[in-house]
């Protein structure tokens, strides 16, 4: 069977198109986000992040192209953040490891098994969710008005 795709010939068991490093990235942890309506949002360099108040939630590493990574071989999240208060508690999760510690900044690498712990310390943002009758009513449309055509006043 052959179809056409953009105006070329495709057969049906051709492979899917390949993503781009930053796409896969994207569905990663929107896979890993998605239970917990953590918000998702593109950094200057598209990759995608979960803010927070105290820092920020950062693709890592897709455990597939692992070079320098400090969790060789499985998929990894990263931690940054500028309050040094919030240092030793993020330490002190199970299965965060210190990749770069400043002064007062630091980023930790973490498997997506923590996620929600260092969510919860960094203070990440979460999709709100609309449930009682009167703003689920707010979210509908508002437009009832009939069209009316110009007004002109004969003085």
């Amino acid at each position: 069977m052959v179809g056409r795709m953009s105006g070329r010939a495709v057969t049906a068991g051709a492979k899917r198109r390949q993503l781009s490093p930053r796409q896969r990235a994207v569905e990663q942890l929107r896979a890993l986000a998605d239970p917990f309506r953590f918000r998702i949002q593109a950094d200057a360099e598209g990759f995608p992040i979960i803010p927070g108040r105290y820092g920020q939630i950062e693709w890592y590493c897709d455990g597939v192209n692992c070079c320098s990574c400090a969790l060789p071989g499985q998929f990894a999240l990263a931690v940054y953040t500028t309050h040094p208060r919030l240092f030793p508690k993020l330490w002190a999760i199970p299965g965060v490891r210190r990749h770069q510690t400043g002064d007062t900044e630091m980023r930790a690498v973490f498997p997506p098994d923590a996620l929600q712990q260092v969510a919860a310390v960094i203070r990440a943002r979460q999709k709100r969710t609309q449930t009682s009758p009167q703003s689920l009513q707010n979210l509908r449309s508002g437009v009832r008005s009939r069209s009316q055509e110009p007004r002109f006043e004969c003085g």
